[in-house]
């Protein structure tokens, strides 16, 4: 008996992990259901809405926009304010990126961070701080009695430079920090003058990485919907006039047929940046020197200057609405406009009391809870992503690259608008918090995932072998291992997907609804509402609980001995 039980349990079969490779593909096709449903679904329902009447192909909407000169006149707009912004922000952006990188000025990192502050606030602080400034009821406006527009093209090409410039910084700071800058010492050597050496040496040495922050410049403008609906006035965009036939006509065949227009110009820029991106970093050399040498007093005192004006700018803007959303009613009363001191020191905090403006405090908890599971589920999807796509690298990996970095080719606004068309009939979808989660992951995938794989690029593959040859499978060598090794990038993905997702407007605006609001897009309603001061209120709530968990990251980082990029 003892026998035959013995013979029946060594009869049964013994179960086998799955293989490493077909975890990869698993792994594969399901970021490739993923994007499809969640990218091309909506963008190709973007496409038939602009191309389809009736079940018939059409050019009538393309007709009607171009036939139309007010409605037309926005892609000029668009493009004439995304030049000037380019321009001038990559000039100043390059400017202060010289002066953190190879001069020997003070406070570099007082310098740094304050260039940083636009990245944790809605796009729509820079208009309202500009309005409060130089708008008809302005501190200015009224301190100088003066009849300046600040509205329309001059307001929103302020607006988008303070806006795009720490991006534009970010990329030059890279691309200065790592050319070898013994170039320049080498010129300098030969008797080549500051000025030879700059135009000559620096801006050549360079070029690649201007060129990628003037198209990332110019992408950033021409999709940015909250400083144009802001401080536009009546002077339309085309993101501006997405919204205005979608919400405003209700024409979202129209709407469509705008957002295509506008995907041409912006792909187009995001695949100028890719370009110029992967130039730069061949030019970038390995012996990179970052020693540098002192500069002389003339050069520190002219870029410290530049440096100092853009940061006092920049801190202008957060006081400015800070101070506004404090102060009993901006401008002062009827028939106290130049008692301008009085009207600056008369606070009140019932521009806080968002019931009273027909809204609610709840729509902070929202955000925050939403930019909570945004945060979590990005985080480890890129993570994932990247590990796949940069260290196992199955076949089809090169066609899931391909797609995880074309949504920072896409327009929140267009993307926000496929998800409607796509997913209007989609009951758990639609008008829930579940399609602004996914639509927010998916339109920052992007950063992510590029952050990913630079940290894999870094991680020597001889691990992961050493891993498996251990008997390690995949997962337990992504967890184990991997992980471990990429935790920085991973807490970095973290902050990035909360804070993109507590400042996100364009993304989401055609998303919210009464039941699911946020508090970046409620300081557009209040703004429409004519509530200015309470969405200076609701702009310093949204900053400070961004600015709060930046800083509570990098305390705990910093203790645990890492660092927050």
């Amino acid at each position: 008996m003892q026998m035959e039980k013995t013979e029946k349990l060594e009869l049964k079969p013994v179960s086998t992990p799955i293989p490493d490779q077909t975890v990869a593909y698993i792994i594969i096709a399901f970021f490739g259901v993923f994007f499809l449903m969640l990218l091309l679904y909506p963008l190709f329902q973007i496409l038939k809405t602009s191309f389809i009447a009736q079940g018939k192909f059409t050019l009538k909407n393309y007709i009607e926009y171009f036939g139309k000169s007010y409605i037309r006149k926005s892609l000029w707009h668009s493009l004439y304010v995304a030049s000037v912004t380019t321009v001038v922000t990559t000039i100043a952006a390059f400017l202060v990126a010289y002066a953190l990188t190879r001069t020997t000025i003070r406070l570099k990192r007082f310098y740094k961070a304050v260039s940083s502050l636009p990245l944790m606030a809605p796009s729509v602080v820079q208009a309202l701080a500009l309005i409060s400034l130089f708008g008809r009821n302005g501190l200015f406006t009224n301190m100088f009695q003066a009849k300046w527009n600040i509205y329309g093209p001059t307001g929103i090409i302020i607006s988008e430079i303070f806006y795009c410039f720490p991006y534009a910084l970010i990329i030059l700071i890279t691309t200065l920090s790592a050319v070898d800058s013994r170039l320049n010492e080498a010129a300098e050597s030969l008797g080549a003058g500051p000025l030879t050496v700059f135009w000559k040496i620096t801006i050549p040495s360079a070029r690649y990485g201007i060129f990628s922050a003037a198209a990332l410049g110019f992408n950033l403008t021409i999709t940015d919907f909250g400083n144009p609906i802001v401080i536009g006035g009546n002077y339309n965009v085309l993101a501006t006039e997405i919204y205005t036939q979608v919400e405003g006509m209700q024409r979202f065949d129209l709407g469509a047929t705008i957002s295509v227009i506008l995907l041409i110009p912006s792909v187009l820029a995001f695949v100028l940046n890719n370009y110029f991106t992967k130039r730069n970093y061949s030019l970038i050399s390995g012996a990179a020197k970052p020693y540098i040498r002192p500069s002389s007093k003339s050069k520190r005192a002219i870029f410290s200057t530049i440096s100092m004006l853009i940061s006092v700018s920049i801190i202008a803007i957060f006081l400015t609405i800070f101070w506004t959303s404090i102060v009993d009613v901006w401008g002062g009363r009827a028939g106290q406009s130049k008692q301008i001191l009085k009207w600056l020191t008369t606070f009140s905090t019932r521009h806080y009391d968002f019931a009273h403006r027909g809204r609610s405090i709840s729509v902070v908890w929202t955000s925050f809870w939403i930019s909570a599971v945004v945060a979590f589920f990005g985080a480890w999807l890129t993570l994932i992503a990247g590990y796949i796509v940069e260290k196992r690298k199955p076949k089809g990996h090169h066609l899931l690259y391909l797609v995880t970095v074309l949504p920072a080719a896409i327009p929140g606004l267009v993307l926000g608008l496929g998800y409607i068309l796509a997913f209007i009939k989609v009951d758990w979808l639609y008008y829930k918090p579940s399609i602004i989660i996914l639509n927010i992951i998916v339109a920052n995938f992007t950063l992510g995932m590029l952050s990913t794989m630079t940290n894999m690029k870094n991680i020597d593959i001889s691990i992961d072998e050493a891993a498996t040859s251990l008997g390690a499978d995949l997962p337990k060598t992504f967890f184990n291992v991997i992980f471990p090794l990429s935790s920085i990038s991973f807490w970095n993905n973290v902050l990035f997907f909360f804070e993109r997702s507590m400042v996100t407007i364009s993304a989401v605006i055609f998303l919210v609804s009464p039941k699911v609001d946020l508090a970046s897009i409620t300081i557009i309603h209040l703004i429409d509402d004519g509530y200015f001061e309470s969405a200076c209120a609701m702009s310093t709530i949204v900053v400070a609980i961004v600015v709060a968990v930046h800083v509570i990251f990098s305390i705990v980082l910093k203790k645990l001995g890492k660092q927050v990029v």
